[in-house]
Formats: structure tokens, sequence, C-alpha cells
């Protein structure tokens, strides 16, 4: 992580691990670095094979590099925000509502090349995308669920949900903590 970046670098880990959920990431470097022009702000590469610098740092183990470009100082300005890869028109188009779940969409992103390259997979940009798109609202879901709240035990004899069935719990059934 570059220290030119203004941010709190824990939050910034913790996001680029959630943007690889789904991916092993054992093999994997992740440089976070400091974009040199604005242009390049919250841009990434994937490199299916060491570039000679990192093979010089050698750290063993290491089979994938990530770089992931950030601006100095973050800020929330100008969202949300709606993007598509440039050129790309099949991609889906992207609504981010800060700059964490930016760098979010960007982490995954990076990271299905990387579960691209592991598998020998052709590498889309378009299924990159779409697999930052589903991360993203995943997380996001994760986000929504109650902090502090559990649902209460499904009875024996229920029935379980099919897969196009959403389920439905009376108040009664969730218990939040602190509340008598």
């Amino acid at each position: 992580m570059s220290p030119d970046i203004r941010a709190d670098h824990d939050d910034i880990r913790r996001l680029v691990q959630e943007g690889f959920t789904g991916v092993e990431d054992h093999d994997v470097e992740v440089e976070v670095i400091r974009a040199r022009e604005s242009r390049l702000s919250f841009t990434g590469l994937a490199f299916w094979e060491l570039p000679p610098a990192a093979k010089r740092r050698g750290a063993p183990g290491v089979r994938y590099l990530v770089r992931l470009r950030l601006p100095g100082t973050i800020r929330n300005r100008a969202y949300p925000k709606t993007y598509r890869y440039r050129g790309r028109t099949t991609a889906p188009w992207i609504t981010v509502s800060d700059w964490r779940e930016r760098l979010l969409a960007l982490a995954a992103h990076e990271a299905c090349h990387v579960r691209q390259f592991r598998g020998r997979l052709r590498r889309s940009e378009i299924e990159a995308e779409r697999w930052a798109e589903r991360t993203l609202a995943a997380w996001r879901d994760r986000a929504r669920s109650p902090v502090g709240a559990r649902i209460a035990p499904r009875p024996e004899n229920a029935p379980i949900p099919g897969p196009f069935e959403q389920p439905v719990l009376p108040f009664e059934q969730l218990e939040t903590v602190g509340r008598a």
C-alpha cells in the first residue's frame, strides 16, 4: 500500500479482500499505488505473469500481480457515479454510491481476471465487469442485513422456500439485540 494515499489503509485492505470474494488469492500480490494522473484513478491491471520488477522482489509463492491505482486523496465527490467499461457496448452499466463501492468493484474486476488466468479461460472484460457487478450487489446485500439482528430458528416441519420464493417472516420472529 502506497503511503502517498491519504485514506484509511485498513479500510482499503478490507475492501480489496471483499472484492476477491470467490477467488483464490493465496498466490496473488495486490499493489495499491497512487495514480500519477487523475484520469488513471480507480484503474487496475492484472498481470498473468509477474513483471521483472516483481520477480526481483521475489515474494515466495506469488504467481499473479494485481495493481490498483487510487487518487492520493480519496474524496466522495461526484457520487453516485454510473460507468461502463470503455468501448464495450455489451458491458453492464455499474452505479456506485461512493469511493468504497468503486474500489470494491475495481478489485472484483481484477480478481475475475486472476480467476481467468488461473483457469486458463478466455480473458473477457465483459465477464469481469459482470463479475464485479455481482460482487458489488452481494456486498450491498450483506451490508443491508440488519446489524445485531438474528432470525429465530425455523420450525422443524416448516417448508423450505424454493429458489424463486421469498421467505416471509412475521416481525415476532425477528429478535433485535438490546430489546427486552
